[in-house]
């Protein structure tokens, strides 16, 4: 078995591949594996995210405080 990468918001997809490492066990009377790599190709959606800015306040005057909040989604 073979963990794929977890989602990641910053790449968008990828290629794994793998070989056949060693055999054991078996009654096989020639066994011979292929050094060639296995490619799978993973397909991931992309992660939209969007932030939003509001102040607590309208409007202030000069010298006066505001605070900006972002929040993503």
């Amino acid at each position: 078995m073979f963990n794929t990468p977890a989602n990641d918001v910053y790449n968008n997809g990828s290629t794994v591949s793998t070989t056949i490492a060693k055999t054991e066990g078996g009654n096989f009377e020639n066994l011979v594996t292929d050094p060639k790599a296995a490619e799978t190709a993973i397909t991931d959606s992309i992660d939209n995210t969007t932030v939003s800015l509001t102040a607590d306040k309208a409007s202030v005057v000069e010298g006066g405080d505001i605070t900006y909040t972002a929040t993503l989604t």
